[in-house]
């Protein structure tokens, strides 16, 4: 597995704001996500921007050039969006990326999950340490006992209190990693993670989440 990455002010200000001018700029489709059958079934959860694959290197070139200096392997950004989260999201990987509830065919090996928030949020992206081919937890339980050593009774309920409460026996905690202004939050794309849960506290945060895979370089000559 990847090593989970949490580098304060990845992005000034200025390049912020540039690359969400970007987005807007270059989007070719919005998803406003019901949640269909996971704990907040039936509601709002969030509205995704999502950029045109033939913008993404412009759309997203300040982070790219900065990521060269971050990241061990050479990479493509696969997809790109500006995430409005109106509530926290479950259990999940990225294994896959789905857009709308449909799951895109997998192209290569996935690398990194990335998160740069636009502001400050009492919120937080939490990792854990187990990971999986495959997006959905029922099936990790599916295939997996539960843990001894899992993640403790506080940092559930800080963290994961709205998740089914069972999938608490199955993880253990890698790191959970705060919301600020033009941080870089980085994981592996087949952790297991979720946000906090920030309902009450905020209405919205918002926030470039990208996802990469691993660049082909034999292909690419």
């Amino acid at each position: 597995m990847h090593e989970t990455i949490d580098i304060p002010n990845f992005l000034t200000p200025n390049e912020l704001q540039e690359t969400i001018k970007r987005v807007y700029d270059n989007t070719d489709g919005k998803t406003e996500f019901i949640d269909k059958w996971g704990v907040w079934k039936g509601q709002y959860v969030s509205t995704q921007h999502w950029v045109a694959k033939d913008k993404l290197p412009f759309v997203f070139s300040i982070v790219e050039e900065k990521l060269k200096n971050v990241l061990s392997l050479p990479f493509t950004i696969e997809k790109g969006q500006i995430l409005q989260a109106n509530l926290g999201s479950d259990l999940h990987t990225d294994y896959a990326i789905r857009k709308n509830h449909e799951e895109e065919e997998l192209v290569g090996n996935p690398y990194y999950t990335l998160i740069i928030p636009h502001n400050d949020y009492d919120s937080h992206t939490v990792v854990f340490k187990e990971h999986a081919d495959y997006n959905d937890f029922y099936m990790y339980k599916e295939k997996n006992d539960p843990i001894e050593n899992h993640v403790n009774d506080e940092d559930w309920q800080k963290y994961c209190s709205h998740c089914w409460a069972e999938d608490q026996t199955y993880v253990t905690l890698d790191k959970a990693c705060a919301w600020t202004q033009g941080k870089l939050l980085g994981f592996d794309r087949r952790r297991w993670h979720c946000s906090d849960n920030f309902k009450g506290k905020l209405d919205l945060k918002e926030g470039f989440v990208l996802w990469l895979r691993e660049k082909d370089i034999y292909n690419a000559r």
